[in-house]
């Protein structure tokens, strides 16, 4: 079970994250050279480059997330011990987790109440164009969940979280 949740998990945040990046990139350089080289702007490849910026964005930041790579002020937090480090990371993983299970289901029931609501260009169910804020939210609190154990652990038994391998080392 693990070892498939794991994989689902890299399914979401690496390859299809990479598909819709791809598809994105081809749809800007596509709708550049139509723009300014035919005269011939689309706002069907408009249309795209939007709805797949918005999933590139979601899905990028729990990878982000699951490395502990978000851009952070911590200048005070690194002279802390440790110790006091670990509590304060459990707290916050706690409070953050807690809010997110909270959020879900309004969240979810607000995404069911879009499918009446089409894009502009495309046609598409905004349902299935707002699916990544839900996806978001579950790999936040997977996430998050797992660090929550690792910490627990390390915190009162002194066991160090194993490090994962990053995928751009």
């Amino acid at each position: 079970m693990k070892k498939f949740l794991k994989g689902l998990i890299n399914v979401i945040e690496v390859h299809i994250n990479a598909v819709i990046f791809t598809t994105m990139f081809l749809a800007m350089v596509t709708q550049v050279f139509m723009r300014y080289v035919l005269d011939k702007p689309s706002p069907v490849l408009h249309e795209i480059t939007m709805y797949t910026f918005v999933w590139t964005v979601y899905l990028s930041a729990t990878l982000a997330h699951r490395y502990n790579k978000h851009i952070r002020f911590n200048i005070i937090y690194d002279m802390f011990p440790r110790k006091v480090r670990l509590v304060i990371d459990l707290s916050f993983n706690v409070f953050m987790t807690i809010l997110f299970l909270i959020s879900l289901p309004p969240v979810i029931k607000e995404l069911i109440s879009y499918s009446f609501i089409e894009s502009t260009i495309l046609e598409i169910s905004w349902t299935y164009l707002y699916m990544v804020f839900p996806v978001f939210i579950i790999l936040i609190i997977v996430h998050n969940i797992i660090y929550i154990y690792w910490e627990i652990l390390e915190l009162f038994v002194g066991k160090a979280p194993p490090k994962e391998e990053e995928l751009w080392d």
